[in-house]
């Protein structure tokens, strides 16, 4: 994950895919995109640990926003939409999509 001070923290679908690799400690060739995170193992803890990685690099992870769609794609999508920023706390309105 990179990031500038101007435009804060971002997030790419291989961030996504490696962190998700990690906990489940599998190579991040072998999470596919439009997955269920679910059928390769990812379990409520598991997401609570992503999440509270993500909140911690300064994106807003919602566990019930990650929870309803567990694909890296999706979670993508949420995660780049709402880097924080010093003004603003959602970048749009906290919306996943």
């Amino acid at each position: 994950m990179s990031g500038t001070p101007a435009s804060g923290p971002t997030v790419t679908i291989e961030d996504v895919r490696d962190a998700v690799a990690a906990v489940l400690r599998v190579a991040p060739e072998d999470v596919g995109d439009d997955t269920d995170l679910a059928d390769l193992g990812l379990d409520s803890l598991r997401v609570m640990r992503l999440s509270g990685r993500w909140r911690r690099q300064g994106l807003v992870a919602d566990f019930a926003v990650l929870a309803a769609e567990p694909t890296v794609r999706a979670w993508t999508r949420y995660l780049a939409g709402t880097a924080t920023e010093p003004d603003r706390p959602w970048r749009n309105g906290g919306s996943p999509r």
